[in-house]
């Protein structure tokens, strides 16, 4: 009964938010501690140099994320307070946003300002349907591209140097966990000090066998959350630091693949049940109690009556060489990086422009953290973030950005379709564990054959 309730829930939730994509629409358009460089003063909310002369009609804005809207409305609405120019904010769901940039591409219209992704942002770049900024920041006395993570900014950089986007945050992955179901159990909490097998062995004490309660749960589609962090905690990698080569044939992956196997078939729901219930629904509902999370969940997960219930900790690690420590290395979170990007053809460019500077500028980018939007692109504005709650100490994210993890920027190449390939080809082995290493070798063929093309 308890997982027919949690899926009644997941249905309602997805329903709730495709009416609030189809009604929301309108006409209008790591803190590592690095110095400010020349960005010693914060921009004001006109975006530097660039400022936008208040002669448009306003900018249409578009985001994925409903949770973080209020935020960036809030810190639109300032820019707006100083150039005159109305900004409308919008939400549309993750598919449909795809889906409307690419009719934009192919002769539609583009939103003012937008979000970008490493998933999608190379064939936006290739096909110079993106306003360049080089020009924009050259004279922005208020922008230095060397404040942020230099992953991100590569992200959104096209191989002849040109910048498409602005880094906008970034994030890390950490562990959360329910206090009660650890103290029912009679279990220590986790800790910095817990590797991969501390997290097997505690989330197998934790699974009953009635199938009432499970040690985790995590949507085994969302790399990024998942696999992606124990393949390069183990030693072993997705793709090459060239992205030309597969690395999901190497030893050190499969035998972390197949460690992640076990942790699955041992500790975690049926994979039928995955499938129809969001991991998160089951963890906010009891079902679970652990789930690996990336910091830009906290948004949605404070909103719960129970988060009192829960706490964070650090990524697990694996201890590679058997010492009984974290090494450098041996703790890995997977991060990645939104971007701010304007379309070619913008209605009005300077005011696109005027209004991505002062979202990525030092200003904005503090905002972004205090308001508890997210984590912040932008080095050293992010302290206040993990003050926009009490509910939970979430100094994990941040400790893991400052040197006790080593980040891996999110696997990507020219076209990333073998990401997506990748999930559904490793269904098999979810469903069967024992077929792990000949999934990924498989993976790995077809993951080369694609990069062989691009």
């Amino acid at each position: 009964m308890k997982f027919k309730k949690v899926i009644a829930v997941s249905m309602t939730a997805a329903m709730a938010l495709s009416m609030l994509t189809a009604c929301g629409g309108g006409d209008t358009a790591a803190d590592s501690n690095v110095s400010d460089s020349s960005n010693s003063e914060s921009a004001d909310a006109s975006g530097g140099e660039n400022a936008a002369s208040g002669s448009t009609d306003g900018l249409e804005v578009k985001i994925w994320d409903s949770m973080q809207k209020d935020g960036i409305e809030t810190i639109c609405n300032e820019w707006s307070a100083t150039s005159g120019i109305p900004v409308n904010v919008e939400v549309v769901n993750w598919d449909s946003y795809w889906t409307l940039l690419e009719a934009g591409v192919s002769g539609g219209e583009m939103p003012d300002v937008f979000w970008s992704h490493s998933n999608y942002i190379q064939k936006y770049m290739d096909a110079e349907v993106l306003l360049p900024l080089n020009d924009y920041i050259e004279k922005d006395e208020t922008m230095d591209l060397n404040n942020f993570f230099p992953d991100i900014v590569e992200l959104y950089t096209n191989d002849d140097g040109t910048h498409y986007a602005i880094p906008k945050d970034y994030d890390t992955i950490a562990l959360f966990y329910n206090k009660k179901m650890f103290d029912d159990a009679g279990l220590s909490y986790p800790d910095d000090t817990w590797t991969w097998e501390d997290l097997y062995e505690n989330a197998k004490q934790l699974t009953k066998e009635d199938g009432s309660q499970y040690g985790i749960g995590i949507n085994t589609d969302l790399n990024q959350e998942s696999y992606y962090n124990i393949i390069y905690s183990y030693g072993g990698y997705v793709i090459s630091d060239d992205h030309k080569k597969s690395g999901m044939d190497d030893p050190k992956t499969i035998e972390a693949m197949e460690m992640w196997g076990k942790v699955i078939k041992d500790c975690m729901p049926p994979q039928t049940t995955l499938a129809e219930a969001d991991a998160t629904d089951l963890f906010t509902s009891g079902v679970t109690a652990m789930q690996l999370a990336g910091s830009w969940r906290i948004a949605s997960l404070k909103s719960f009556d129970e988060a009192s219930d829960w706490a964070v900790a650090q990524i697990p690690y694996c201890d590679q060489n058997g010492n009984g420590q974290c090494d450098e290395g041996e703790r890995v979170s997977i991060y990645n990086g939104l971007g701010w990007a304007a379309p070619a053809d913008c209605a009005d460019p300077d005011a696109a422009y005027s209004l991505i500077s002062y979202l990525c500028s030092k200003e904005g980018q503090t905002r972004q953290a205090e308001l508890g939007v997210t984590m912040s692109a932008y080095m050293g504005t992010s302290d206040s973030w993990k003050n926009s709650t009490d509910l939970w100490d979430l100094s994990p994210f941040l400790d893991e950005a400052n040197g006790s993890a080593k980040l891996v920027i999110y696997p990507y190449s020219r076209s990333t379709i073998w990401a997506e390939d990748m999930k559904q080809q490793l269904v098999a082995a979810w469903n069967d564990t024992s077929l792990m290493a000949q999934v990924c070798q498989e993976i790995a063929d077809s993951m080369n054959a694609q990069l062989a093309q691009e």
